[in-house]
Formats: structure tokens, sequence, C-alpha cells
């Protein structure tokens, strides 16, 4: 899950390195804030569930500093893993173009949420696949993303991200 946020951030940012989105979404929170979010995949057809629960834990000038509790449900069984610390900084390389951009109103968990749509692409790598990405980021939540949906060469359906629950301090 923290991988899936880590990306929607980092394809954020233009062509030189610069204050990193993911950051400053975190940023603008106080120590306390949370998100709750639900991340749905498949994998060679059986449906694969996560749910996370990020909080943040520091701020300072260079980064912020994340606790990650992640579980994972498939089929009828749930694995917990072990909380996680996550650092991201307030600089970062660029990674990515914006195809698209817009102001978009979406409803998350019944709150009317007033978002802007990125849409965003990277390029095919010997290492990594072409990687397209939609996000809809708003400073409501911590960590601003509201949803997001990954989709690369390989895959039949999407990699579905949607928060359910926050409390922004």
């Amino acid at each position: 899950m923290k991988l899936v946020v880590a990306a929607l951030a980092l394809m954020l940012l233009a062509t030189q390195e610069q204050d990193n989105p993911e950051y400053q979404h975190w940023a603008n929170c106080k120590p306390g804030s949370w998100v709750k979010n639900r991340m749905v995949m498949e994998n060679q057809g059986k449906r694969i569930e996560y749910e996370s629960v990020t909080r943040l834990l520091e701020v300072t000038g260079e980064k912020v500093v994340l606790e990650i509790l992640t579980r994972m449900k498939k089929d009828d069984r749930a694995i917990d893993q072990p909380a996680k610390r996550h650092e991201i900084k307030a600089k970062a390389p660029p990674q990515g173009k914006t195809i698209a951009e817009k102001d978009e109103e979406i409803t998350i968990s019944g709150k009317a949420l007033k978002c802007r749509l990125y849409e965003i692409e990277t390029e095919a790598t010997a290492k990594a696949p072409k990687v397209n990405l939609k996000a809809w980021m708003t400073k409501d939540i911590p960590g601003g993303v509201a949803k997001s949906e990954i989709f690369s060469e390989g895959m039949t359906v999407p990699i579905r991200t949607q928060a359910l629950e926050w409390d922004k301090q």
C-alpha cells in the first residue's frame, strides 16, 4: 500500500527535483492525523484487498515520518503486517509526466470532496513497464489521496485505492 501512495506522489512531480507533493499533503497536517485506505487488486484471477492506516508521527522542514499498519485480505484470511515507519522527503526527483489535470468533485465515504484529478504516465524501462495513473487529490485528507487507479502493461484490471476514513488535525 505504501508503494502505491509513494508512486502517486512521485508521479506528480515535473521535470526537475522540486517540492514533493506527497510531503506537502502530509506537512499541512499535525502529528496524529491519519487516513485509512483500501486497495483492491487482482492477481491471477484472485481478488486481493489491503487495508492500511497511515498515521503522521513527525513533521520537519526536510521530511515527514509516517507509521503504516497494513492488513491483507485474501479469500477468507486476513494477515496483519508489522507496523512500518516511512519517511517522505520534502524534495524528490521527477517521475512521470502529467497528461491531463482538472478539478472534479467526488463523494468518498459520504463526504463531497473537491479534488484535483491528475492523469499521469511513466515511460517503460527495462526494469518497469509503462504505468498510467489517475489520482484524485484533495487537501481535506491527510496524505491527499481520495482515490486512485493504477494500470500498467500486463494487468487486466487496474489497482484501485480509496480513502475510507480519516482525521486531519
